[in-house]
């Protein structure tokens, strides 16, 4: 990975980055001179001593010349032995006195610092060697502001986006809920949908730089400020601050996740708004390195004092939000309700039986045909999972798909319904009705390392010929223009595995894009097929679909046909192939050797009798 920058301006009092504190070669300076030649104590002890005794001595000389010695009184005495014992020792204790005043400072200092107080001043400035241990003091206690400011921006500073981190959001929110029932704020939880495939398909660097624009637009587009407009809770000196925040907090708070602190008292109404643009502002395209990247925001709000004053449970409400969010749909804004704690719980319950039910085969394929749109034959089936609970019994894949994905079990998950797909297929090859074998394949298996790998594994060990097995990915898994994604893709084909477009029209397709990718159809998805009878310009988009697909040389095939209008509609197009209620639902393997062993009986070939009928009215 690329060394992380910190995209911002630098403002007076914010915490210096951590780039700039780096450790660097320790720089060279001249020697200091304080201590040596003249300025040496011991030198200017003895010089001392030297001048004071010959002063002494001379001024001796003078008085005993001047008087006989019989003559010298007791007080000449006296004053001469206060002239060579008591002047000295009096001139040296007071330079003592100085020379210990500066040690003295030096250990009050000391002291400061154990104490805490890193910018307690050294007033220490002479000559001798003291001034070069208060010099030498000093550059340690740079040194040491240094380092620990350092330690705090890596403490408490995401190292990507230069944003505060979740130490910072615990730290505020405890700020917060001690100041009694006068503080307010509102937590927002972003968390970004599509960013783990952007991460596997891309790599880690464009992950990186992604997670910096989204944080440069959470703050100038969602909050409409600039970084010194939010507050990052922390001193100059890096360390956690004591006030109460009064402008917007956003963090990093973990992966894909960002929380905003919106202190101060705000209405629903405002809240809301506040978080509808924060998920506006991520829904539209990024541009990571030169090339285009969409991805959306499921956003989650809680409330103090509404919901609770406990920062855990404020930030643990919040979560929930965001997953109801998605739960709804993704790309959305939710508030935290009551209820949202059971259905947490329920769904922390279904995560550990998910888990229990991949490992004891739980899990079971269901099959719905495809037909050839003019001849009403089956030219295929879709395998599409089911869990066979224990206690719930057939769980379908609208209320489990979404839990396995988040929860990190879509790899495990997708490889049994290959395994499964690919006996089923063995076993109708066994039986002499031989059918090709569609699979849906998740972002998160897909840019698996080891997915290719374990797909053409699977086959050989199962004895299935590639050409009647398919898989099926997003429209947005296939538009990413990555080199990694293109290998896979062409991996597969090479190998005689098909490749469809699933849920085609429900996303941002870049025709260059895909007129490079060696498919073989193109699924046109179930809400466009619902407009037939409905929207004349559906019906004109689709007409368009089916033109572009055979086009490029690709088949088209239609899910979720479930009338009659449709199916005509569809088959004057040129649509080739198929599928809906309107034919089959899906089936076991059982019920789908009764549905094909009665077709002449049943509602198939009763619609192609009619379809024939109609057709031959409007001739």
């Amino acid at each position: 990975m690329v060394q992380s920058h910190i995209h911002r301006q630098e403002l007076p009092g914010d915490p210096v980055p951590v780039a700039a504190i780096e450790p660097r070669p320790a720089e060279q300076k001249p020697a200091s001179r304080k201590g040596t030649g003249v300025n040496s104590i011991p030198t200017r002890f003895a010089t001392l001593a030297l001048v004071l005794g010959a002063l002494c001595l001379a001024l001796e000389v003078q008085i005993v010349r001047a008087h006989d010695a019989q003559e010298i009184s007791t007080a000449l005495a006296l004053a001469l032995f206060a002239l060579c014992v008591v002047i000295p020792a009096s001139v040296t204790w007071l330079a003592a006195r100085k020379l210990t005043a500066n040690i003295v400072a030096l250990h009050r200092s000391t002291e400061a610092i154990i104490a805490g107080d890193m910018d307690h001043p050294v007033h220490v400035d002479c000559a001798c060697e003291v001034g070069g241990l208060a010099d030498s003091f000093r550059a340690m206690v740079a040194r040491l502001n240094s380092n620990i400011l350092r330690m705090n921006i890596l403490a408490f500073t995401d190292q990507v986006t230069g944003l505060p981190n979740r130490c910072v959001v615990t730290h505020a929110l405890g700020l917060l809920a001690r100041a009694g029932d006068e503080a307010r704020c509102a937590v927002v939880f972003i968390d970004l949908d599509g960013f783990k495939s952007v991460n596997d398909s891309l790599g880690h660097e464009a992950g990186d730089e992604l997670l910096r624009l989204v944080s440069d637009r959470i703050i100038g587009v969602g909050l409409k400020v600039n970084r010194s407009d939010v507050d990052t809770c922390m001193t100059p000196f890096g360390e956690l601050c004591d006030s109460l925040p009064t402008k917007p907090v956003v963090s990093r708070f973990a992966g894909d996740e960002f929380v905003i602190i919106l202190p101060g008292p705000a209405g629903l109404l405002q809240v809301e708004a506040t978080a509808e643009q924060l998920r506006e502002a991520l829904s539209k395209p990024f541009d990571v390195f030169g090339g285009e990247v969409r991805i959306s925001a499921s956003v989650g709000v809680s409330r103090m004092p509404d919901d609770t004053s406990e920062v855990e449970k404020l930030l643990t409400f919040a979560d929930l939000a965001m997953y109801a969010a998605k739960d709804a749909g993704k790309n959305r804004v939710a508030f935290y309700v009551p209820g949202l704690s059971v259905a947490f719980a329920r769904r922390t319950e279904m995560e550990a039986e998910l888990r229990r039910a991949v490992d004891n085969g739980e899990l079971l394929l269901h099959y719905q045909p495809k037909l050839c749109s003019h001849k009403l034959t089956v030219t295929g089936v879709e395998a599409l999972v089911r869990w066979q609970h224990p206690q719930l019994g057939m769980v379908p894949p609208g209320e489990f798909i979404h839990i396995a994905e988040q929860a990190g079990l879509m790899h495990g998950l997708g490889a049994s319904v290959i395994r499964m797909a690919a006996a089923q297929c063995r076993q109708w090859i066994h039986e002499g009705t031989p059918r090709r074998v569609s699979v849906n394949v998740s972002p998160a298996q897909f840019s698996h390392p080891n997915f290719v790998a374990e797909l053409l594994e699977t086959l050989r060990d199962s004895e299935v010929p590639p050409q009647l097995f398919e898989i099926e990915i997003t429209e947005s898994m296939a538009m990413i223009d990555a080199e990694d994604i293109d290998c896979r893709l062409g991996q597969i084909r090479t190998a005689g595995i098909g490749i469809a477009i699933d849920d085609f029209g429900t996303g941002f397709s870049n025709l260059s894009q895909l007129s490079r990718l060696p498919l073989n159809q193109l699924k046109i998805d179930r809400s466009l097929i619902r407009e037939i009878g409905h929207s004349e310009k559906s019906q004109q988009i689709l007409q368009a679909i089916v033109s572009m697909t055979h086009a490029l040389g690709h088949k088209v095939v239609a899910e979720g046909v479930e009338t009659l209008d449709q199916y005509a509609f569809l088959q004057r197009a040129g649509c080739d192939e198929i599928q809906g209620f309107l034919f089959g639902k899906p089936m076991d393997p059982e019920a789908f050797a009764c549905w094909e062993a009665g077709r002449e009986a049943n509602h198939v070939a009763l619609l192609q009798t009619m379809l024939v009928g109609e057709l031959a009215k409007t001739a």
